[in-house]
């Protein structure tokens, strides 16, 4: 399905489907859109038995990867754990990895095994006192963190659940593309259809970068998350200015859903990369993806995820890690029950 959405995109973006062939092959894509939209509905709502007396927080996305999910998972995390002293387990997916039974991820383990999204996670909550939780299935991850003593419980990547509704459900946008292309699979990225989805939420959060203006229209009643890119971490925690960075070769190494939004983002910063590979969402980079890599940059910028999969340097090249924080101060206010805020 990927496949045909990217072939199909770019034939009419360029202009190479036209006529008769263009109004057929508009007419299939049609069909499919609306058969992935009337599927994707009843399932946005995922079979979970909720643990009782635990507070269980879904993030979910608007489209399929690259509107800050993840970032805004982690960091909903961390600021509830801050409030609340701990107690708080984050539940990631563990995507093309194999975590064989439920297991706390530590900062040490391998992205094969864990995830690099939960790796990542481990990893930038390592001073929080927050769990990092994964299983070969999300019920059995949910599980393990209730009974290790989890009050509450943000689940990466999930909107809502069923047969009980989440304690909150959280809906996550880019500002520069709310809905993405605005269309389900083929042509598009949403995981439904826009009604659908704000059905199932009941918040709905908007990651905007601090220097990037306003951004599209909004969904009424939404809450802007600001997003900053402040400088870059090497492996060891030292932290690199962008203004350290000036008048190096800076090369961009990414697998991440819509890698333009961190060239447009750095370009903001005064920070326009010489070499840009990007490589697809989650992709391993294992030896034939670095080869990839050129060799024409002083140092190399990823994030945080990709870092996970990417040794210390690449042809004796750094790789830093991009310092992404988020305020998700307003969205936690508006999720934190008002006993517990009034504590």
């Amino acid at each position: 399905m990927d496949a045909l959405r990217e072939i199909v995109g770019r034939g009419l973006e360029h202009g190479r489907i036209g006529g008769a062939r263009s109004a057929t092959l508009r007419s299939i894509v049609a069909t499919v859109e609306q058969a992935w939209a009337r599927a994707a509905a009843p399932r946005i709502a995922r079979p979970l038995l909720l643990p009782d007396g635990v507070r269980v927080v879904g993030i979910g996305s608007a489209v399929l990867g690259g509107a800050g999910k993840s970032p805004v998972a982690i960091a909903v995390a961390r600021a509830i754990a801050a409030g609340s002293g701990g107690g708080v387990a984050l539940v990631c997916h563990a995507y093309r990895s194999a975590p064989g039974r439920a297991r706390v991820v530590l900062p040490d383990d391998a992205p094969e095994v864990v995830g690099d999204d939960a790796l990542a996670a481990a990893r930038l909550l390592a001073a929080d006192p927050v769990r990092v939780v994964v299983a070969p299935t999300r019920q059995a991850a949910v599980d393990a963190a209730a009974a290790a003593g989890a009050r509450t419980i943000v689940v990466d990547g999930l909107l809502q659940s069923a047969p009980r509704r989440l304690a909150e459900s959280v809906l996550v946008m880019d500002a520069e593309a709310p809905w993405g292309a605005g269309a389900c699979p083929p042509l598009g990225d949403l995981r439904a259809a826009p009604l659908a989805l704000l059905a199932a939420s009941d918040r709905v959060a908007v990651v905007r970068d601090r220097l990037g203006g306003e951004g599209a229209p909004l969904p009424a009643g939404a809450i802007v998350i600001e997003s900053d890119l402040a400088g870059a971490v090497d492996d060891r925690g030292a932290r690199r200015a962008f203004a350290d960075l000036a008048g190096l070769r800076v090369g961009l190494v990414l697998a991440i859903g819509r890698p333009d939004r961190v060239v447009r983002a750095l370009a903001r910063r005064g920070v326009t990369p010489t070499a840009v590979v990007a490589l697809a969402d989650h992709a391993r980079l294992g030896p034939r993806a670095l080869d990839r890599i050129a060799r024409d940059a002083d140092v190399w910028l990823t994030t945080s995820r990709c870092a996970t999969k990417l040794p210390r340097s690449v042809h004796g090249r750094p790789v830093l890690a991009l310092d992404h924080r988020l305020d998700p101060g307003a969205l936690v206010r508006a999720i934190t029950p008002r006993d517990v805020a009034a504590r």
